[in-house]
């Protein structure tokens, strides 16, 4: 492994902040570990289930829709660089 590669890589993304699929894996994890009280308590427990288990798909549809639009994006790069040639030429 190269040093100098190594270096720039962790300076690139040291500053970087977890994905959302790390932070709903954290709250899963900490939702588990609740040992709840009262019915109540259980109740509202269920409920955090139910939202994270929806953040999940909601963050899934999200992703998927940016890779659609990072494709389209590629795409229209790459056809304004072919008209660019095309004028030049």
């Amino acid at each position: 492994m190269n040093l100098n590669n190594l270096t720039k890589r962790f300076i690139l993304t040291e500053g970087q902040a977890p994905t959302i699929n790390s932070w709903l894996q954290g709250l899963t994890d900490n939702i588990k570990s609740l040992r709840p009280s009262t019915v109540t308590d259980s109740r509202r427990v269920e409920v955090i289930k139910h939202q994270i288990t929806e953040l999940r798909r909601c963050s899934r549809r999200m992703q998927e829709e940016i890779n659609g639009l990072k494709e389209q994006v590629l795409l229209l790069q790459e056809n304004k660089s072919d008209e660019k040639k095309e004028i030049n030429s």
